[in-house]
């Protein structure tokens, strides 16, 4: 979904929820603690979740379509790994 399809109040939360998801994986690289890498982590799924709901609210089937094209990234990367061996 090409975010000119978006109206301007859907634009400006997803760049928010972009900029403190992106400012989380700053704090990430900065830790070599386990910890805090898995709740940075925990924190960037959360905001990708708000993100995803906040679209289907307005678009709904939204979610569906992510989840679709999620699965066939996971089958093609397991495609090309078993292509490997």
């Amino acid at each position: 979904m090409s975010m000119m399809l978006l109206d301007q109040e859907t634009k400006d939360a997803l760049q928010q929820l972009y900029s403190e998801t992106m400012e989380a994986m700053e704090l990430a690289k900065k830790s070599p603690d386990l910890d805090d890498l898995a709740a940075t982590f925990a924190v960037a799924l959360l905001k990708l979740g708000l993100a995803t709901g906040f679209v289907e609210q307005k678009y709904p089937g939204f979610a569906k379509d992510v989840e679709e094209k999620r699965q066939r990234v996971i089958t093609a990367l397991t495609q090309a790994q078993a292509a490997k061996h």
